[in-house]
């Protein structure tokens, strides 16, 4: 004759009914918190970092010398790709900047306007995006 199942005490399951309880409140705690914690982090300043546009500058003007070669003169025509090539520079820099600020939600300043305190350089970056 098969046994019959014994039926599970009240005392048996109180672990997992505990177990239940506890996980079901502390999901209720963070749903109820999670509103709290979004007002709080959109109220946060923006993140301030720097470029240092000076040596930016400075190694394009180099890198535009350079293309130059020994020449003491130039013609024109090379004087006009010169400054082409400097107002592409210039408008590539200004892109990128702007699309770093948007990427990281944080204000990008040019690293001779701080005055005081820490922040984070940004300047590799910029050099990375707009080498080919």
């Amino acid at each position: 004759m098969p046994e019959t199942p014994v039926p599970a005490t009240p005392h048996e399951n109180d672990w997992l009914r505990w177990f239940a309880h506890a996980v079901s409140a502390a999901l209720l705690v963070l749903v109820a918190l999670v509103p709290l914690g979004y007002a709080l982090w959109m109220r946060l300043p923006p993140q301030v970092v720097t470029v240092d546009l000076q040596r930016l500058v400075e190694d394009d003007q180099t890198r535009v010398v350079q293309s130059m070669g020994a020449e003491s003169t130039l013609t024109p025509e090379a004087r006009t790709v010169l400054h082409q090539q400097t107002v592409d520079f210039a408008r590539k820099l200004s892109l990128t900047i702007d699309q770093m600020g948007q990427e990281c939600h944080c204000v990008i300043i040019n690293k001779a306007a701080l005055l005081g305190g820490q922040s984070i350089d940004y300047t590799e970056q910029v050099r990375a995006r707009m080498t080919p």
